[in-house]
């Protein structure tokens, strides 16, 4: 995942709370001269719609994007200190997170733009690798894996903490051939890989 640091200018900056929702958000003092930061109910408005994306953390920068495929960029400090940035479109719609798009486990560009954002979680973000995995996941992703291939015995099943992927599944068929089976969360084939 990579990583950006936000450096805070001291004793200036502040975390405000909004509106008793428990959304913080760093903010500067008023020597800052970039005039893409965000303010006021712009800035309210992506933080909020970049914490329900990612379902936790603190916004830690949110400025206009000069890009065409999306008009904000809300980078968000993680709970396990990961930076994640999220772009948004200029409804406040996810268009992607981490450079993947949510739902797709690609970061290919979108060909409409999401109708809502997610109400928790999406797909793609982020997760603890070292996060036990769940019977019902673990049957989800054996199963997918195993349609993908064919017939053959999983050997190993694990998180992965890679932005284009949440699985890894590792599948042995009949003659001895491995297969390393990549996932999206929703247990979509992303990438199969064999040593043949």
């Amino acid at each position: 995942m990579k990583k950006k640091t936000w450096i805070i200018a001291g004793a200036a900056a502040a975390v405000i709370v909004l509106g008793g929702t428990g959304i913080a958000y760093a903010a500067t003092d008023g020597f800052d001269t970039d005039n893409d930061r965000l303010s006021g109910q712009e800035l309210e408005s992506a933080s909020e719609a970049a914490l329900d994306a990612v379902g936790e953390g603190t916004v830690s920068e949110a400025e206009r994007s000069d890009d065409l495929d999306h008009d904000y960029t809300v980078e968000v400090r993680l709970d396990n200190g990961d930076d994640v940035d999220v772009e948004l479109d200029e409804s406040f719609e996810v268009v992607r997170i981490d450079g993947v798009v949510p739902g797709t486990g690609t970061g290919a560009s979108p060909s409409a733009s999401p109708t809502s954002a997610p109400d928790s979680a999406p797909a793609t973000a982020p997760v603890d690798d070292n996060t036990p995995i769940g019977a019902e996941e673990r049957a989800s992703a054996e199963a997918a894996a195993l349609a993908e291939v064919g017939s053959g015995t999983v050997t190993d099943l694990d998180r992965s903490d890679d932005g284009d992927h949440a699985w890894e599944v590792e599948v042995t068929i009949a003659d001895g051939t491995d297969y390393d089976v990549e996932l999206s969360a929703d247990f979509s084939v992303v990438r199969v890989d064999g040593d043949n």
